[in-house]
């Protein structure tokens, strides 16, 4: 805690209309001791000093709850404010679009808002869907924004620029995707091409169509000839398949891949090859991906585990928290497979239908939106474990300027100091509105067997 002297109270008065009449942010008074225990009083002729200073002796300039982090005047404290602040506004952005999304499933689905979201769901499979409606989704890829983590250390500890320096990244850092792009011994360099059609001599994300000669069991489109029942057909005559085939299928197959997958055939989307020949000349985009148990280092996107740069004690907790926020999660391929009941009302198969199409675009945002809240939260719970050990270490490294007479960060850690009492209200608000939408799209996930 903070106190202040009697003679440094005396000499404050006695100099303020001298000293303080151009006040900049260091007072100017030496040998003043403000450190103790009993906690940083109002000066007498306070008023004044605010007046002639601009110094916010009573702390009234707004704190978090207000969006405002520069409160003390020392870079690590405020640092701190301003990541429970950014994790403030993430967590209620994204819990924003959680719930959009659940919002529009049960539109789509015409399940009432106080219904069992999850109950209703799997009641409308049952009663439309022959068997089990099967869903295949690949986990979302999200990666971490390294700048921010740079731009956090910068901030915190007061460096006009973070520069060039790069971090730790335990999965893929993003490079550029050239001819002459390489990566180091202790990662493997991945290559994305993509185009209408490609023979993809790595994995493939998007579908993958095969020719079959010879007749064969095809678990995707069959187009062709089937020998047992076809869903739909490319000609008025129904002998052309176009759709899938409960028997076997001579033409092609074309599969849905929800995730990345050996091709064999001909692949539509995305194919990603693991050190190729002459680098990554036409590629959409390429990564150094560390080997197993490595890393690599990285001044872009990392896909994998950021180990922050190294920081003061004081600045660990923001910088670590503003690694963990900001990531951007891709929405994942998801393939939806399921057969249609015989004798349901046409109508309400219909709406069924229609409703799942449209699942089929809101489930990757959702999915996606999960993951990111996830890292989101813990990035939140951290900061609040670390709130106490951060604010009074920004306050003790602080000490130095203070006791050489800095009123602007005297009156200013006083304001920190009663501000810290409300970092736990901001981020359990934002975390408990945050986990109360993970658990709302539980309901869905439940319901569809993810």
């Amino acid at each position: 805690m903070l106190r202040m002297n009697n003679r440094f109270l005396g000499l404050a008065l006695a100099l303020a209309g001298i000293t303080l009449t151009g006040c900049g942010d260091d007072s100017g008074l030496p040998g003043t001791d403000l450190l103790g225990d009993s906690g940083l009083p109002d000066l007498p002729g306070g008023d004044l000093l605010a007046e002639q200073c601009g110094i916010d002796i009573n702390c009234e300039g707004g704190g978090i709850a207000e969006g405002n982090a520069s409160i003390s005047g020392v870079a690590s404290v405020d640092a701190f404010f301003q990541s429970v602040i950014n994790f403030q506004g993430k967590a209620d952005n994204i819990s924003a679009g959680i719930n959009a999304e659940i919002e529009g499933i049960r539109a789509d689905f015409g399940i009432a808002a106080d219904a069992d979201l999850e109950a209703a769901l799997q009641a409308q499979i049952s009663a439309n869907v022959e068997g089990s409606l099967t869903i295949e989704a690949a986990g979302p890829e999200c990666k971490a924004d390294v700048s921010a983590s740079l731009d956090a250390q910068a901030r915190c500890e007061a460096m006009a620029d973070p520069g060039s320096v790069m971090v730790a990244c335990e999965g893929g850092c993003e490079v550029e995707a050239s001819a002459d792009v390489s990566c180091d011994a202790e990662a493997d360099l991945k290559c994305t091409v993509t185009a209408p059609s490609v023979a993809c001599e790595g994995t493939c994300q998007g579908s993958c169509e095969v020719m079959l000669d010879a007749a064969a069991s095809c678990g995707g489109t069959c187009n062709g000839t089937c020998d047992g029942e076809c869903s739909a057909y490319s000609d008025s005559g129904g002998t052309q398949c176009a759709g899938k085939c409960s028997g076997m299928c001579t033409g092609s197959c074309e599969t849905e891949l929800a995730a990345e997958a050996e091709c064999t055939g001909t692949c539509k989307g995305e194919c990603t090859v693991t050190n190729p020949d002459g680098g990554c000349e036409g590629g959409i985009r390429a990564s150094c991906e560390a080997k197993a148990g490595g890393s690599v280092m990285c001044d872009a996107s990392c896909d994998g585990e950021v180990t922050p740069p190294m920081v003061s004690a004081e600045c660990e907790a923001s910088v670590k928290a503003e690694a963990s926020m900001n990531v951007e999660c891709t929405p994942p391929r998801v393939r939806i497979d399921y057969q249609l009941k015989a004798g349901v009302d046409a109508m309400a198969q219909a709406r069924f239908v229609a409703a799942l199409e449209n699942l089929s675009v809101r489930l990757p945002a959702l999915l996606a939106s999960i993951k990111k809240a996830e890292l989101v939260a813990s990035a939140g719970a951290d900061l609040g474990a670390s709130a106490t050990a951060a604010i009074q270490g920004g306050v003790d490294a602080a000490a130095g300027v203070i006791a050489d007479g800095n009123l602007r960060v005297a009156f200013g850690v006083k304001c920190a100091l009663a501000e810290a009492g409300k970092v736990a209200g901001v981020i359990g608000g934002s975390a408990g509105r945050l986990e109360g939408s993970i658990s709302a799209a539980a309901g869905v996930t439940g319901a569809l067997g993810l």
